[in-house]
């Protein structure tokens, strides 16, 4: 088999573990946002992003971007052959963790009832804060963890820590929800006993591949390459969030909006899968000095994230309405923002292998330019549509749309002056085609048929329409090429390997 072929097998499966984990915990999620949805009022809601927020605030703050430099470095001294090394990593990244955790742990703790009545004017959600602040320091090692079985390329190890973590948060949380009717509690509970269980069983498994006990890594080595990542974690944080920070005074809307943004992430599990996966192989492959390597791995991985992710983006926005209606009505009003932030997920499925790349090339403080670029116009654009235009939900929403292309238009300027990269400009308009003759056929579908049922139980027939008319678009343009049934062929398990010829045959390739 061509080295080549063999490295794209080797992203292809690890994407694959993650992509499989993100879908069935996307399942799970969805039926726990629904519920979430029908047993919490929509201030409860906004409560709950407000909370949500604070979780991810401490993550990143008492994570310092180590999560990152433990792929990279893990995978890199694998990579060379030094055992020793990869695990002195692990040792100095729990010991500053533990020493970050327990600060940021007393800061939340401490404060709990003047944190309650400072954001929601009252301190009946103390013991809440006191829950989250428990929450806050086990959610920074599951994140440890995973950066560990990251740059151990255990792909399949992570994922299922992915799903222990999904499945026992939200099924605690659910049946918290509708037993005992604990409200918001339920969520706390969830977290705590989600969090404990995946980050235990990430630090077994460390410990089982690598071992966790052994002198400890010199530390500026890697505060160096982990430092900008912070600022640069920090400021994704705050691009993932001033959208929705901007509606924090106004918690009915910041739980209707809230509920669209979860729902608009759901086409970048294909980018994350691949992000995932890719990130510890072009380490390796830079430690082996392979330039063509890292070029290639950027076109490929772009490639097929385009391929899978445009689909989803097109789909998710011609059917906005029936989505939403799953919560309940009273979210339909985010119907157009939700639509928006489909639009707004077209350039990060095309900036996929960007953020990879540059920390491969150990060009932190580039990426953290990037990123300063995206949270910059967001800022300005969110405030400019909310206090200036008065647009409610939709101006954040075209705030993110606009960011998200900023981000990437400076994302690829700055790697074109470090590697000469290029997208494969094919596919790209080819699949693009094909998404908006998908769409197009959803949005006729539905208003043939919406009338017969509520409109949410045909959201698998539009699925099945939608992929039918997508897969078909993409074979009359001749989009599908022999490398990608090559790929697959490859990666499949035995008993499937059949699907490869059968695309063969069905996509005319030459």
């Amino acid at each position: 088999m061509p080295k080549t072929l063999r490295s794209r097998t080797h992203v292809a499966r690890g994407a694959t573990y993650v992509f499989a984990r993100d879908a069935i915990s996307t399942v799970i999620s969805v039926i726990y946002v629904v519920i979430l949805a029908r047993f919490l009022s929509l201030e409860e809601m906004g409560i709950y992003a407000l909370l949500s927020f604070i979780l991810m605030l401490v993550q990143v703050f008492g994570g310092l971007g180590l999560n990152f430099a433990s792929t990279k470095y893990i995978a890199q001294y694998i990579a060379e052959g030094d055992m020793e090394k990869a695990r002195s990593v692990v040792t100095r990244v729990l010991q500053i963790s533990v020493l970050f955790s327990t600060l940021l742990f007393m800061l939340i703790f401490l404060p709990a009832e003047g944190l309650s009545a400072m954001l929601f004017g009252t301190a009946e959600y103390t013991l809440l804060f006191r829950i989250v602040a428990f929450v806050s320091i086990l959610n920074i090692f599951r994140v440890q963890g995973g950066g560990f079985l990251r740059g151990l390329q255990r792909m399949r190890e992570l994922a299922v820590v992915g799903l222990i973590y999904t499945a026992v948060e939200k099924i605690v949380i659910i049946y918290l929800l509708l037993y005992p009717q604990w409200g918001l509690y339920s969520v706390a509970y969830g977290w705590l006993l989600g969090l404990l269980t995946s980050s235990v069983v990430s630090l077994i498994l460390t410990a089982r591949f690598l071992g966790i006990f052994g002198k400890a890594h010199e530390i500026r080595t890697i505060l160096n390459f982990s430092g900008p990542l912070y600022l640069r974690r920090t400021l994704g944080l705050g691009m993932d969030w001033v959208d929705r920070l901007f509606l924090a005074p106004y918690l009915a809307y910041l739980g209707m909006y809230n509920i669209a943004v979860r729902a608009a992430v759901v086409p970048a599990l294909v980018s994350t899968a691949i992000v995932t996966a890719l990130f510890p192989k072009l380490s390796e492959l830079y430690a082996k000095g392979t330039a063509d390597s890292l070029r290639n791995a950027f076109r490929v991985s772009t490639r097929y994230a385009v391929l899978v992710s445009f689909p989803i983006i097109a789909g998710l926005a011609a059917s906005a309405e029936p989505v939403l209606l799953i919560a309940g009505k009273e979210y339909v009003e985010a119907t157009l923002p939700l639509a928006i932030l489909c639009f707004a997920a077209v350039p990060q499925a095309l900036q996929v292998a960007i953020g990879p790349t540059l920390l491969t090339l150990e060009r932190t403080k580039t990426a953290a330019i990037v990123n300063a670029s995206s949270i910059i116009s967001n800022t300005a654009m969110s405030y400019i549509a909310l206090y200036y235009f008065n647009l409610g939900m939709v101006g954040p929403a075209w705030a993110k749309a606009f960011a998200s292309f900023i981000g990437f238009g400076a994302g690829v300027y700055a790697l074109k002056r470090l590697l000469h990269i290029n997208f494969d400009k094919e596919v790209l308009w080819k699949s693009a085609v094909a998404a908006v003759v998908m769409a197009i056929a959803v949005f006729l579908l539905r208003h043939a048929v919406k009338e017969i049922t509520v409109e949410y139980y045909l959201l698998p027939l539009y699925a099945i329409i939608g992929s039918t008319v997508y897969f078909l678009s993409l074979v009359a343009l001749k989009a599908i090429k022999k490398h990608d049934v090559e790929l697959i062929h490859d990666y499949l398990p035995g008993r499937f390997k059949r699907l490869a010829v059968w695309l063969d045959r069905i996509a005319s390739i030459e």
